[in-house]
C-alpha cells in the first residue's frame, strides 16, 4: 500500500511539472525585402523639390523605453512638432490609463508574491451562547448563558510543495511585462497619430495655400478678359469661361479649409486639451518639414522583437504557459500550516488571566481525489488558451513584418512621387506663365490660357498631396519599425 501511494505521488508528480519557459523563436528572413541597397541614391527632400538636396544622415534609432522622445522626431527639425509630441507623452489621457493599468497589474504581482509567505491575522470578538444540554448529557438541567470573549492571532501558510503559488506569481510578472509593452505600444502608436495628424495639417494648409494662390492668378486672368472685353478685343464666352474656373477654385477652398479644423481638433484631444485650444495655436501655416532619408534598417530579427505589440504577445504566452504550469499542480495534495493563538475568557476583564490562553496548531493536507476529472477540465482550457496564446504571438509577428515591408515601400515610393510631380508642378507653373503673356499680347487664345492655369492647380495640388503622402508614410515607418530607426 505505502508503495502504491509513492508511485501515485511520483505519477502525479510528472502530470503537474511542466518544462521551463523559453520564448519562442521568431521566424524571420534574414533581411527586409524593401531594405534599402546599400550605397542608392536617396530621393530629394519632400520640401524642396524639385530641386536636389543633398541626402540627410540615416534615421535615427528611437529610445525603445521613451519612443516620445524618439530622435526620429528631433531630426525634422521642426520644433512645433517635437512640442506636441512631448505635450502628448505628458497628458494623452489613453496613456494615463494605460499608466494605471500597469501599476494594477504591479500590485497584483505583489499580492501573489506574499502568498508564498504565512498569513497572519489578528482577531477579536463577543460571543453570547448557551450550549444545548442535549448535545452534552452530563447532568440535569440546560447550561446556563454565558458570555465570550476571545482574542488572538490566526496563522495559515501553504507549502508551495509543487510549484502552484510559484507559477501564478510567474503568471503575474508576465502579465506587468504585457501591460508595459501595452504601453510602449499605445505610446508608439499614438506618438505615430499625432505626427500623422500634424503632417495632414500641415498638407492641408499648403494645399489651402495653393488654392488661394491660384484663385488670385484666376481673379486676375478673369480680370484681364473683362479688360479685353470692354476694349472690344475680347469675347464674352472668354469671360464667361474665366469666371468658371475661378468659382471652381473659390469652392475647393471651404473643404480644404474643413480639412485643417478637423486635423488640429484631432491633435487637441491627442494631447490631451481642448480641441479649440490647440486650434488656435496652430492656425499659423507653415510648411511641411524636410524628411530624413532611410539608407539603412536594422535586421528583421531585430525590428521584430523591439516592437512592443510582438513584445506583448510573447509576455501573453508566457503568461499562459505559467497558468498550465499552475493549474497542473492542482493534481497534487496540497500541505498548509495553520495556527492560532490567543485569550478566551468569559468577561473582558478576564482576557489574559491564568488559564485562558489557548492556541491550536497543526497541519492541513487537501487533495481533490475524487475531483481529478475538474483538475484535467481546467488543465485542457489552460492547453486550449495557451495554443490560442502562441497563435497570436505567430500572427503578431507576420502582420508585424507585413507592416515593415509595407511601410518601406509606401515612403520609397512616396519620396519618388514627390519629386516626379515636383518636376511637373515647375513645369506647369511656368507654362501658365507663358500662356498668360502670349494671350496678353494677342498671339494665344484664351483656351490655352485656361488649360494652362487647370494644369497648374492640380499639379501643385498633387504635390502638395504628395508631399503630405510621404510626411504620413514616414510616421507610419516610424510605427512600423517600433519606434525607432
Amino acid at each position: 500500500m505505502r508503495k502504491a501511494a509513492i508511485l501515485l505521488a511520483l505519477l502525479l508528480g510528472g502530470c503537474a511539472g511542466a518544462p521551463a519557459y523559453r520564448a519562442p523563436a521568431v521566424e524571420v528572413p534574414p533581411a527586409f525585402r524593401e531594405q534599402p541597397a546599400p550605397g542608392a541614391e536617396a530621393a530629394p527632400s519632400a520640401d524642396s523639390v524639385p530641386a536636389a538636396v543633398p541626402a540627410t544622415p540615416a534615421v535615427p534609432a528611437a529610445r525603445a523605453e521613451d519612443p516620445a522622445s524618439a530622435a526620429g522626431w528631433r531630426a525634422l527639425g521642426d520644433t512645433t512638432l517635437e512640442r506636441l509630441v512631448g505635450e502628448l507623452a505628458r497628458a494623452n489621457l489613453d496613456i494615463r490609463a494605460a499608466e494605471a493599468r500597469v501599476r494594477g497589474a504591479r500590485s497584483a504581482r505583489t499580492e501573489s508574491a506574499l502568498d508564498l509567505a504565512p498569513t497572519v491575522t489578528f482577531a477579536g470578538g463577543y460571543t453570547r451562547q448557551r450550549l444545548s444540554s442535549a448535545a452534552f448529557p452530563i447532568g440535569a438541567g440546560a447550561f446556563p448563558d454565558q458570555d465570550v470573549w476571545d482574542a488572538g492571532f490566526d496563522a495559515a501558510w501553504e507549502l508551495d510543495l509543487f510549484g502552484r503559488l510559484r507559477r501564478n506569481l510567474q503568471a503575474q510578472g508576465a502579465f506587468v511585462a504585457a501591460t508595459r509593452e501595452d504601453l510602449r505600444n499605445i505610446r508608439v502608436t499614438l506618438t505615430a497619430d499625432l505626427a500623422r495628424s500634424y503632417f495632414e495639417l500641415r498638407g492641408a494648409q499648403e494645399r489651402l495655400a495653393v488654392a488661394r494662390r491660384n484663385a488670385e492668378n484666376q481673379r486676375r486672368t478673369f480680370q484681364v478678359t473683362r479688360e479685353r472685353l470692354d476694349a472690344g478685343r475680347g469675347t464674352a464666352f472668354d469671360t464667361e469661361r474665366a469666371q468658371a474656373q475661378l468659382s471652381f477654385t473659390l469652392a475647393s477652398i471651404p473643404a480644404l479649409e474643413a480639412g485643417v479644423a478637423e486635423a488640429q481638433y484631432r491633435i487637441g484631444v491627442l494631447v490631451g486639451r481642448p480641441p479649440a485650444a490647440v486650434a488656435a495655436e496652430l492656425q499659423t501655416t507653415a510648411a511641411l518639414p524636410p524628411l530624413p532619408v532611410v539608407t539603412t534598417v536594422a535586421s528583421a530579427d531585430s525590428v521584430v522583437r523591439r516592437r512592443p505589440d510582438v513584445s506583448a504577445a510573447e509576455r501573453q504566452l508566457a503568461l499562459e504557459r505559467a497558468l498550465v504550469g499552475a493549474a497542473k499542480a492542482d493534481y497534487l495534495p496540497r500541505l498548509s500550516l495553520g495556527g492560532s493563538a490567543g485569550y478566551a475568557a468569559t468577561g473582558f476583564n478576564g482576557l489574559g488571566d491564568r488559564g485562558t490562553f489557548r492556541y491550536a496548531v497543526g497541519p492541513v493536507v487537501t487533495w481533490p481525489a475524487l475531483n481529478l476529472g475538474r483538475v484535467k477540465a481546467r488543465v485542457d482550457a489552460s492547453r486550449a488558451r495557451e495554443s490560442e496564446a502562441q497563435a497570436r504571438y505567430d500572427q503578431t509577428v507576420l502582420l508585424a513584418l507585413q507592416e515593415v515591408e509595407t511601410s518601406l515601400a509606401r515612403y520609397r515610393t512616396a519620396r519618388v512621387r514627390v519629386e516626379r510631380i515636383g518636376d511637373a508642378a515647375s513645369a506647369s507653373a511656368r507654362a501658365a506663365e507663358l500662356a498668360r503673356l502670349r494671350f496678353t499680347g494677342g498671339v494665344a487664345d484664351f483656351l490655352q490660357v485656361l488649360d494652362a492655369e487647370r494644369t497648374q492647380l492640380d499639379a501643385e495640388d498633387q504635390l502638395a498631396q504628395a508631399r503630405t503622402d510621404a510626411a504620413t508614410a514616414y510616421a507610419a515607418l516610424y510605427k512600423a519599425l517600433g519606434g525607432g530607426e
